[in-house]
């Protein structure tokens, strides 16, 4: 089993050398979206912010090198996602057609944060891609919490804030990344169990992201500096041990 494991693991590195990532494009993909939520909570925006976050994951799965079935199943996943999504808004009140497409996102985007995290730990040299990475998984954080709260807000009989009755998309974002952040502003407060305990959670798992995954980013950033500040030179001609390749200012 161990060394089924490593095989694994070495198929895997080869991959993330033979592809390039688009964690970039990711990127860009994520701040488009979090810029739309944040200044409109019209319906048929949450709609296209949804079906951005879709691209994102497709973007994300094409840069893990998967296999025809996995491209298959993919391509089933978010066909039936669609078809689902248009079905609830011809025969479900707005509301709960919401409601039913707020669950498919925090699905996509929990897919997408675990595939771009377990992506990103695969480089073994920090490049723009990884840091666009790593700037894209603490968004996607944010984001799966912000829908997450969306779902609790639709299936909870009392409102979601305290101090104000407004479940409106910017107001779940904006407690959503002031609750990962740690700012706590407190000018939202939930009212229910569960709201709390997960954003509890969220703040811990924000914490808990910067504390291992930027730390392995700014390690495998130093082992790279010294690679190439203190370069290994091997014996031989011009080598260390040559003593006619050796220019230190004595005879040989």
């Amino acid at each position: 089993m161990t060394s089924r494991a490593q095989d694994h693991r070495r198929r895997r590195r080869r991959r993330v050398h033979g592809r390039p990532d688009d964690f970039v494009v990711v990127l860009w993909l994520l701040g488009v979206s979090y810029l739309l939520f944040a200044v409109t909570s019209d319906g048929r925006v949450r709609v296209l912010v949804a079906l951005i976050y879709v691209v994102a994951l497709v973007v994300t799965v094409q840069a893990s090198d998967p296999t025809s079935r996995q491209r298959r199943a993919m391509r089933w996943l978010v066909a039936c996602g669609l078809v689902v999504a248009g079905a609830g808004f011809l025969v479900l009140p707005v509301e709960d057609a919401q409601g039913v497409v707020d669950v498919m996102v925090t699905a996509v985007l929990a897919l997408t944060l675990v595939l771009v995290v377990s992506r990103v730990l695969l480089h073994r040299t920090v490049t723009i891609q990884t840091i666009a990475g790593a700037l894209s998984a603490y968004l996607l954080i944010g984001m799966t919490f912000t829908s997450l709260y969306a779902v609790l807000a639709w299936v909870g009989p009392d409102p979601f804030f305290v101090s104000s009755a407004s479940q409106a998309a910017p107001d779940l974002q904006y407690f959503s990344f002031t609750t990962l952040t740690t700012l706590g502003y407190g000018d939202l407060t939930v009212t229910t169990g569960a709201a709390r305990g997960f954003a509890t959670l969220e703040a811990l798992v924000g914490q808990i992201f910067l504390a291992t995954l930027v730390a392995s980013l700014v390690a495998a950033f130093r082992m790279q500096e010294q690679a190439l500040d203190d370069p290994v030179v091997p014996d031989g001609p011009g080598g260390p041990e040559d003593p006619v390749g050796r220019d230190d200012g004595r005879p040989a």
